[in-house]
């Protein structure tokens, strides 16, 4: 490469400290769920029928579904924030996160109503990243997601 060409480009830092000021805003029942822009790796729609249950889990763990040959456990945002439960739809809006690490949290994907769109930290409730919560947003946490979704609740021998 030449030293011209390299000067072009643009400069990582600067887009990960813009990225890490933007979040992404979905919705779940009534209430607005605020997620880092870094923590999402896409949104996307799941028909129902891709979604394999596992019922010997926490209702909290809808199921699991294929992406891109990876296996993402699907968790049901709208129990985990405790504002309704209902059967699904046919076809979900499902946010994939990253694998940051996060047992509870990472590689997996939350099912919400639907995406709303993107805001700079400065556009949104200063109280949010206090306590988290407020009467119409809350944000996603690791520790709203009890360490215990990943055991199952019990087994069955048929016999």
């Amino acid at each position: 490469m030449s030293a011209n060409t390299t000067n072009l480009m643009p400069p990582v830092v600067g887009a990960t400290a813009n990225l890490e000021q933007r979040f992404i805003l979905t919705q779940v029942e009534r209430l607005t769920l605020v997620l880092p822009a870094t923590w999402v790796t896409e949104i996307i729609r799941i028909d129902r029928s891709q979604i394999l249950d596992l019922p010997f889990y926490d209702p909290l763990l809808v199921g699991i579904a294929n992406r891109h040959g990876r296996i993402v456990p699907l968790i049901a945002t709208d129990r985990l924030l405790e504002v309704a439960t209902r059967s699904l739809p046919e076809r979900v809006v499902v946010v994939l996160l990253e694998d940051r690490g996060d047992r509870e949290l990472g590689n997996v994907g939350l099912i919400v109503d639907r995406a709303i769109g993107s805001s700079r930290r400065e556009e949104l409730p200063p109280a949010l990243f206090t306590a988290s919560r407020t009467e119409s947003m809350v944000t996603i946490r690791s520790d709203l997601v009890p360490t215990t979704l990943w055991q199952p609740k019990y087994w069955s021998i048929d016999n």
